[in-house]
């Protein structure tokens, strides 16, 4: 029997027609997807793709199987969906992904319903950054993931998968006491000359600085690096720069160093989860308490 997640690697690799573009779909390396696929042609005993200039096209074999892939993960969920509905209780193991900063204030607080709730539910939370999650959604591995979008940006989600709105989380220029006032007066363009702290490159976050820093007309001078927005935070507050955040992110602690909203910059929080799962009353269950958990935050934002 073909291994599933393979043939999922090899969908993808038909619509995006690069292991470049399918490692970054999936969080994995390129070498990862190039042995995966090696592997299934070997499960196969036939080649799959060929090489046309810089991108990859599938052979006869090849749309055959991507042909088939689709309709088994699609079988695969409505299976999962019809036994889970035999009865009305939501019962089973439910997996969620989500991004650090939606944990304690979005996740747990689903969470603990559900177990509340659902006597026969066993909940599973997942700390993982959105580009896993939808990839681990996608592969069967999670049933949901809460996920963000800047709004700055676009995406599309692969076939199969939905997304819910939950609620917006702003984004906010954090500084020290002693800019704080000229932010007040002159606005973000105060900051021009300011060191800046960031994540490493590469991370989500660090987008939002060369967003906000791009519509004042000046590029942001990045002297500190920290994959951890609490310690990001301790060093704004210690004179060491500024930086952009999302205002969920910020410590309650460090509340007082907000200088002010990014203009047109947020993150957009949703609720990710494959189309067919949703007859599951496990995965129904869980995306309501989402809604309810997400209430305050969408009155506060």
């Amino acid at each position: 029997m073909y291994d599933i997640r393979r043939l999922i690697l090899l969908h993808d690799l038909a619509e995006l027609t690069t292991m470049t573009a399918v490692s970054e779909r999936h969080g994995i390396t390129t070498s990862a997807v190039s042995q995966q696929m090696r592997l299934l042609e070997e499960e196969v005993g036939k080649v799959l793709t060929r090489r046309v200039g810089r991108v990859l096209r599938l052979t006869h074999a090849g749309r055959v199987l991507v042909d088939h892939t689709a309709r088994i993960v699609a079988a695969l969920e409505e299976a999962e969906s019809a036994v889970a509905a035999t009865g009305e209780a939501a019962t089973g193991v439910l997996t969620i992904a989500t991004f650090t900063s939606a944990l304690t204030r979005l996740a747990i607080p689903a969470a603990t319903w559900l177990r509340g709730d659902h006597q026969g539910l066993r909940v599973r939370l997942v700390d993982a950054v959105p580009v896993d999650s939808v990839s681990a959604v996608r592969q069967l591995e999670v049933d949901l993931a809460i996920t963000y979008t800047y709004s700055f940006q676009t995406s599309v989600l692969p076939v199969g998968l939905e997304s819910e709105f939950l609620f917006t989380d702003p984004l906010v220029l954090l500084a020290p006491a002693p800019l704080q006032e000229r932010v007040r007066r002159h606005g973000f363009i105060a900051v021009a000359d300011a060191d800046w702290i960031a994540a490493p490159d590469g991370a989500p976050s660090v987008a939002s600085i060369a967003f906000s820093c791009r519509q004042s007309g000046f590029a942001p001078r990045i002297e500190h690096r920290s994959g951890s927005f609490s310690a990001m935070a301790e060093m704004v507050d210690h004179g060491f720069g500024v930086t952009v955040l999302p205002e969920m992110a910020v410590p309650e602690s460090a509340k007082h160093l907000i200088a002010c909203p990014i203009a047109n910059g947020a993150r957009e929080i949703g609720v990710t989860y494959r189309r067919a799962s949703l007859e599951r009353p496990a995965v129904a269950a869980a995306i309501r308490a989402l809604r309810t958990a997400a209430v305050p935050l969408h009155l506060a934002s």
